[in-house]
């Protein structure tokens, strides 16, 4: 009885050792399948990562012949020809390498660059520009006050102008922020300068009630074609670069101006002499090769001040304004290029390009 209950006790044993046994082996494979199973799952995300970086590249390698595409067709075409040709500035897209690749050129000084509300070479204010900006923000339902902040956002000085804003001001934001006192190298930078945002800068600034007041039933359609949706953008009248060594040339582009720059020239500018310069650029082809164009007609006859008509004025003839308000030819442009895979990764490369100089101004990534 006694060798029976050991041998009992025995088997007993061993059924629970193999019991355990079962269990372990369960454990250490349930272990295994998760351990698999993360190790895949982290596998999964490292791929899909690796994909959208290789993806990322490719379209920054599109952006990045896209732009130099642009950059390419600028030095290489006459301006004359890239206005005339209508679609040179803005081509359609371009399906290449598994992806979309397309560039865009803006010529740049057809805005004012607000830059030049200080004189460079001086750091004093520069009236003239002041006036103009002016005259713009008016349009807009900008206070006139808010150039002062840009003007003190870029002098080296630290005295506040008029309603502008210096070091005591940045410093005591929460949180605190630097002032520049120096010129901005993209128009971005407005955004950190006092009463500006995005929405000022970025977004529509047409009056609620404007469609109603000027109805385009009552347009001729150069009036309509004078003036669209994206005149009434801030980001799409001024601009913001530094100009190349101690070149300073604040000139407007007429060729490029869109409707609000043209009426803040002058205090005597008026719409009918804005609409023929659109004429005229129509019967030219796209393109006005020189201002003695404007001379002769009667919108710039007009008489400003003494013995000056708004040509004149503009022009800069007979006046101790070396240059005028106005030229013809485009030196600065905005090039940008775009790269985009499977319609949701994109990559745009942007410069800001001098042509005389043959030197970049500004160049980002993103």
């Amino acid at each position: 009885m006694k060798v029976l209950h050991i041998q009992g006790f025995s088997l007993n044993r061993r059924r629970r050792k193999g019991s355990m046994v079962i269990l372990l082996v369960l454990a250490v494979g349930t272990a295994a399948f998760f351990t698999a199973n993360k190790f895949a799952q982290d596998s999964l995300i490292e791929y899909r990562i690796a994909m959208q970086q290789a993806d990322g590249f490719k379209a920054h390698g599109l952006a990045k012949a896209g732009f130099l595409g642009g950059l390419g067709a600028l030095k290489k075409i006459p301006e004359e020809i890239l206005y005339q040709s209508g679609i040179a500035f803005d081509p359609p897209p371009i399906p290449l390498g598994g992806g979309v690749i397309y560039y865009s050129m803006n010529p740049e000084d057809g805005k004012v660059n607000i830059n030049s509300l200080v004189k460079l070479y001086d750091d004093e204010p520069n009236e003239r520009m002041i006036e103009i900006v002016s005259r713009m923000f008016t349009q807009f339902g900008i206070k006139r006050e808010m150039i002062f902040p840009i003007i003190d956002w870029i002098d080296m000085n630290n005295q506040e102008m008029g309603g502008g804003a210096e070091v005591y001001y940045y410093s005591r934001l929460k949180p605190p922020r630097k002032i520049k006192n120096a010129p901005m190298y993209s128009l971005s930078e407005l955004l950190s300068v006092k009463g500006f945002d995005r929405k000022i800068v970025y977004e529509s600034l047409k009056p609620e009630d404007y469609d109603k007041n000027f109805s385009s039933d009552f347009q001729t359609d150069e009036e309509k074609a004078l003036i669209s949706d994206k005149d009434f953008v801030l980001s799409n009248n001024v601009t913001a670069y530094l100009p190349f060594g101690d070149s300073y040339d604040d000139r407007i582009n007429i060729n490029s101006a869109p409707y609000h720059v043209l009426m803040s020239l002058s205090d005597f500018m008026t719409k009918p002499a804005a609409l023929k310069i659109l004429k005229l650029k129509i019967q030219k082809n796209g393109y006005i090769k020189e201002m003695k164009d404007l001379e002769q007609e009667p919108e710039f006859q007009i008489k400003t001040m003494g013995e000056l008509t708004l040509y004149k004025e503009l022009a800069g003839e007979g006046t101790d304004v070396s240059g005028g308000r106005i030229k013809t030819k485009g030196e600065i442009y905005k090039i940008i290029g775009v790269g985009i895979i499977k319609d949701k990764i994109v990559r745009r490369v942007t410069g800001i390009f001098d042509l005389p100089n043959d030197t970049m101004l500004y160049y980002t990534e993103d």
